[in-house]
């Protein structure tokens, strides 16, 4: 499902008399390709919700148009939309069950569809299971004990993926007698072919054919069908996702009896169950601790390229849409700033906002000139420009990782003053200060294996590593 946005646009009143409204989204175009996870990513008060709840309905535009494939969604009511939506809070209902807070969304879903003769598929089923007698066998043989026939249904359903009521026919009227199951069998699937036969005149006495795929025809067509989900299809739908989500053990547990990823797991769980065209996610890891958002962000990145459903993910944190992301759109004041794949975004920000929001530790600013050729940071030239670049003053931008230690005598060098050094397995971060920079303290991260002190020190720079931004705009300047 590709989304498609339109200069969609949209405005709150002020809350004064006389005051202009709020633009919380200006002229957004974006998008989202079929299967693609796209981030939203900004500060607070960027327009990312804001946009998200206009593609899910619960906000309408001011202007501005969306579309989901070739269907204008703009304004159609959310449950038409087709889509999952998850919140940060999880909302899931404490007085159910997990499975119940799973099922919950289908209890009411009506679904169009061709219209079937599922009576003569199950009977075809059955059929199917009743010739695999030596599997069948083996699963009704471990039903013994006291849950006996429970535990059969249950060998049933795992090895042949039949539904449950299928399963309990089965059981119940397959005995075992002294010369085994097999004159069960045979009678059962004896009397399956004849229950066949008569419902496919059934059919045909009420002008239907039975198509490919047991689907009715009438004069050569299928026909359609609206109707809600049964017991059987929702317990299907419930267990599949379950399992898909690696919830399925906790299915008989209330939410409470869970710990906050699996909480969250469950509310993915009920947004993909109705298999949406579109899931939407709204900062779904601000609740959990540093260990469960790495573990459930790696867990939603793996669910969404199984599904291959077109996802939205609304964040602030960088670190965690540059980590599951296919792209991401770069958001600041309702608009958007730069749209492509994280990394690649990280090496070629377009603007000096996006520089900054993007990368931990963050880049260094440092206030800078352009002056025959060269860019001074103070009076040390640190990188040679083109010559068609005018001289001018500029914001520097200097990776972290841009920083070399122990130079030598014929590369360009910056001199900072390091101020404290911390060392964390195979890297080194340099705190550092320098008059030059737009922040307090500037960070370098180099190889652990380098020993520095604290005091003055020369560093080059990796020409890839820095970027110039225009002084006034904060647009990037090409070198």
């Amino acid at each position: 499902m590709e989304i498609r946005i339109e200069h969609l646009n949209k405005e709150f009143p002020s809350r004064d008399k006389d005051g202009k409204p709020t633009k919380a989204v200006s002229d957004l175009d974006l998008v989202i390709k079929d299967g693609e996870l796209m981030g939203l990513l900004g500060p607070s008060g960027c327009g990312k919700s804001t946009t998200l709840y206009m593609i899910a309905g619960l906000k309408d535009p001011t202007s501005g148009f969306i579309y989901f494939d070739e269907d204008d969604v703009t304004h159609l009511d959310p449950e038409k939309r087709g889509i999952g939506l998850v919140f940060q809070n999880y909302a899931l209902y404490p007085h159910m069950t997990v499975y119940k807070n799973v099922e919950f969304p289908l209890t009411n879903l009506v679904i169009e569809e061709e219209q079937k003769a599922h009576d003569v598929e199950y009977e075809d089923v059955l059929q199917e299971v009743l010739l695999q007698q030596d599997t069948l066998i083996a699963c009704l043989e471990k039903g013994a004990g006291k849950r006996g026939n429970d535990t059969a249904i249950e060998e049933l359903i795992r090895a042949f993926r039949i539904t449950p009521s299928l399963a309990k026919e089965i059981v119940s009227k397959i005995k075992k007698s002294e010369e085994g199951y097999a004159n069960s069998l045979q009678l059962l699937l004896s009397l399956s072919k004849e229950r066949k036969a008569k419902k496919l005149q059934d059919w045909k006495n009420k002008g239907f054919a039975v198509g490919d795929d047991y689907i009715l025809l009438r004069d050569g067509q299928a026909t359609t069908i609206h109707r809600r989900l049964t017991k059987d299809e929702r317990d299907t739908l419930v267990r599949e996702t379950a399992k898909l989500v690696q919830i399925e053990d906790y299915l008989g547990r209330k939410p409470s009896e869970l710990s906050g990823g699996q909480q969250q797991r469950v509310a993915i769980a009920r947004a993909l169950v109705k298999r949406p065209r579109v899931l939407l996610l709204d900062e779904p890891f601000s609740n959990l601790d540093a260990r469960l958002r790495i573990q459930t962000r790696e867990e939603i990145r793996r669910v969404q390229q199984a599904t291959k459903i077109t996802t939205v993910f609304v964040t602030h944190d960088q670190e965690e849409a540059m980590s599951i992301c296919d792209r991401i759109c770069v958001m600041e004041n309702g608009e958007e700033r730069q749209i492509g794949k994280p990394q690649e975004i990280y090496r070629d920000p377009n603007c000096l906002f996006v520089a900054k929001f993007l990368g931990t530790p963050p880049i260094n600013v440092f206030r800078g000139t352009i002056k025959d050729g060269f860019l001074l940071l103070g009076e040390e030239p640190v990188l040679e420009t083109p010559k068609t670049l005018e001289n001018q003053d500029v914001l520097v931008g200097i990776r972290p990782e841009g920083f070399l230690p122990l130079p030598k005598k014929k590369d360009l060098v910056f001199t900072v003053d390091v101020q404290d050094v911390l060392t964390q397995g195979r890297d080194t971060t340099l705190i550092f200060s320098s008059p030059l920079g737009e922040q307090t303290l500037g960070k370098a991260i180099i190889d652990s294996d380098i020993e520095i002190e604290n005091g003055r020190h020369r560093f080059a720079i990796k020409p890839t590593k820095i970027y110039l931004f225009d002084k006034e705009t904060g647009k990037r300047i090409p070198l």
